[in-house]
């Protein structure tokens, strides 16, 4: 019997990966157009913050794995 790995497991969504970088870049360009129109200070602004730092971190983990995903292919 053939044991998947959990990098394996994660690998059979690459496509659902790539999405989710892309709607992660989506994201980013459209908090980083708002923030300058923000006035700071506001919970407006520390709520587009934290969205922005959350968006980066998922955007990264979703390119490593594409990253993953596709050296393991080769």
């Amino acid at each position: 019997m053939t044991e998947e790995t959990l990098v394996g497991a994660f690998c059979r969504f690459r496509y659902q990966f790539r999405l989710l970088f892309m709607v992660s870049v989506l994201a980013l360009i459209v908090l980083g157009a708002a923030l300058p129109v923000i006035e700071r200070g506001t919970g407006t602004f520390v709520i587009t913050i934290v969205q922005l730092v959350s968006f980066a971190v998922i955007g990264a983990l979703s390119f490593a794995m594409m990253v993953v995903c596709a050296r393991r292919a080769d």
